[in-house]
């Protein structure tokens, strides 16, 4: 006995049927109210894309990545004390944390690269990267003998405190709770 609905009034439909069907409608509409949302974020003044604009922190702009930065620094400082002998290897430490400017993407406009072949994109791409890697690398190298100076000012309690605090910001909070 098959239990019979009348969804369409010209048309009598399975019930079984129709609820098979429920879901990729739901799907559906569920995906176009998604897809709208995104529309109406990324038309919000100020929001370069729609997970920027709902506060996604992956979508940072330098301002907010900024005080983040800057309230960190102050947590570490509070957490070792350090006394008036260390300030000074705690800002060349400081200093060393500060991103190399121009380590974003290139300013180039898609009808540079319009004007390339693709193998011309390709060592364009290359040569590109070699010079980011560089640049990183000695960033790395100043950031790694600012750090060795500022630790060996530290006292062994404060070493301990900074190491705990460097590995959780190295390896991730949720990695070492």
């Amino acid at each position: 006995m098959a239990l019979v609905s009348t969804l369409s009034p010209s048309r009598p439909v399975r019930s079984l049927q129709a609820w098979q069907s429920l879901p990729v409608a739901l799907a559906l509409v569920i995906g176009s109210w998604g897809l709208q949302a995104q529309a109406e974020a990324v038309a919000k003044p100020g929001a370069k894309h729609a997970m920027q604009s709902q506060g996604c922190h992956h979508m940072m702009d330098g301002e907010r990545m900024g005080a983040m930065h800057k309230s960190r620094l102050t947590a570490i400082k509070k957490q070792l004390s350090l006394t008036a002998e260390q300030d000074a290897a705690w800002a060349h430490w400081v200093e060393s944390t500060i991103p190399v400017e121009a380590m974003g993407r290139p300013d180039m406009k898609k009808a540079d690269w319009a004007g390339l072949t693709t193998p011309q994109r390709l060592d364009k791409m290359q040569s590109m990267h070699e010079e980011h890697s560089q640049r990183m690398a000695q960033a790395l190298a100043r950031h790694s003998e600012a750090t060795k100076t500022f630790y060996a000012a530290l006292t062994e309690a404060q070493q301990k405190t900074f190491d705990q605090v460097t590995l959780r910001h190295m390896m991730g909070r949720s990695r070492t709770r």
